[in-house]
């Protein structure tokens, strides 16, 4: 993922959200990224990179406990 700012579909809508950090774990990569809630706050989020059928970076949701437990872990050291 090369852009720092970037459209995401969340809840139906799309919005803008901003590239903090890419993160490796388990052979996978990760982007954890914040979208702008309008009020000077962000709702900091992740998704697990992957290619798409036509070599594009492409999000998809978390699916494990175990990968939403380390991921967490990782934002959470981020921002202590």
């Amino acid at each position: 993922m090369e852009d720092t700012k970037f459209k995401i579909e969340v809840d139906g809508e799309v919005k803008e959200a901003e590239l903090l950090k890419t993160v490796s774990l388990d052979e996978k990569n990760y982007a954890i990224y914040a979208i702008d809630k309008g009020d000077d706050t962000s709702d900091i989020l992740a998704s697990r990179i992957v290619k798409d059928n036509d070599g594009k970076d492409t999000l998809v949701d978390l699916e494990t406990d175990d990968e939403k437990s380390k991921i967490r872990d990782i934002v959470n050291a981020m921002f202590s």
